[in-house]
């Protein structure tokens, strides 16, 4: 059975070092060869260092997969920036640059301000696309302009909808050149993920977009190492994909109130650290077991292997991940592990 994969790379750190960089280039050649057809970046910097110097580093050593941020926002990059950040990565990859949009998570609440709403993004989807289409649109009632749009490689760069909620699932299905599904991994979640995409695609009178769900991941030799590691991040999806309403979500019902109550709770400074409160308030409530078999990827290689067989059959065709690691090094052994051991049978 044939997959796709996309992998997303960070460090928790500003950039590469100097000397790291040919190490860095090194991984992502390789990961190419493994047969991941996109690289991605988280755009914030409350984590990370500029998304948008990362990707471009990425983009000089890729000779072959898309290469995009994975996901961005509204709220800290005006469409004029934008539009002119995708059509350089455009020009630069040969016409292999996407961007993947969301609401806004840790860069846009450690500034002070509120995730965007689905209108905002919208209106910011449509702009954009008209900058690189015409040289002009307007956002929030502002003019936006460029005077370069004739030399745009691609009229039309993809832009992705990232989507966790049922309204989300729907938007993307009506505007998104794809969508990023952030709701989970399990039979059920899956078939209602893909029911809600297509009937806002049907709404629009469009095709079904291609749909990539996102995986919160970890592998090792040893799959209890594996799967400690990637709590920290489960912790974190498990916030993020419930913050806006428990409505829709398919959670059980028995789940619903200690659920709530994790949300409540979330310490955002506390972000995708494995040993930081969110993993022990969730193990302390005792959603653990329920968050890592929702959203997570995390064992050895049979372990994902036997887990992507299982997508395959609830209809998944593409999977997002990420080296649970941020460290270079570690992040060469799972990458290697992964595309030595799991992604030959799918790719």
């Amino acid at each position: 059975m044939r997959m796709s994969f996309g992998v997303r790379l960070g460090s928790h750190s500003v950039l590469p070092q100097r000397d790291q960089q040919d190490r860095f280039a090194e991984l992502v050649k390789r990961v190419e060869g493994y047969g991941v057809s996109a690289i991605g970046i988280h755009d914030t910097s409350f984590i990370d260092g500029d998304a948008f110097v990362r990707a471009t580093l990425i983009a000089t050593m890729a000779e072959q997969a898309q290469v995009g941020l994975r996901p961005t926002n509204p709220i800290t990059r005006e469409p004029q920036i934008m539009a002119g950040f995708l059509a350089s990565l455009d020009s630069l990859t040969d016409g292999r640059a996407f961007m993947d949009i969301a609401s806004g998570d840790s860069a846009v609440y450690n500034i002070g301000h509120k995730p965007a709403t689905r209108a905002r993004i919208e209106a910011y989807v449509r702009c954009v696309r008209e900058l690189l289409a015409h040289g002009e649109s307007t956002y929030l009632g502002r003019d936006q302009r460029i005077r370069w749009s004739a030399s745009v490689a691609r009229k039309r760069i993809p832009i992705w909808i990232c989507a966790e909620g049922p309204k989300m699932l729907h938007l993307g299905g009506r505007i998104g050149d794809a969508v990023v599904a952030g709701t989970g991994l399990t039979p059920g979640v899956v078939k209602d993920t893909l029911a809600r995409i297509g009937a806002g695609a049907e709404s629009e009178s469009r095709s079904m977009p291609e749909v990539w769900f996102v995986t919160r991941s970890a592998i090792s030799t040893d799959r209890d190492v594996a799967i400690e590691e990637v709590k920290g991040s489960v912790s974190s999806i498990l916030n993020h994909s419930m913050r806006f309403g428990l409505e829709g979500k398919n959670l059980p019902e028995q789940l619903v109130s200690t659920v709530q109550e994790y949300v409540d709770g979330y310490v955002l400074y506390e972000h995708i650290q494995n040993q930081g409160e969110n993993p022990k308030r969730m193990e302390q409530l005792g959603l653990t077991d329920y968050a890592m078999e929702r959203f997570a990827l995390a064992g050895d290689a049979n372990d994902w292997i036997a887990r992507i067989e299982a997508l395959a059959e609830a209809g998944v065709e593409r999977i997002w991940f990420g080296p649970g690691h941020h460290d270079l090094e570690r992040q060469f052994e799972e990458l290697t592990l992964i595309g030595e051991k799991v992604l030959p049978h799918f790719v």
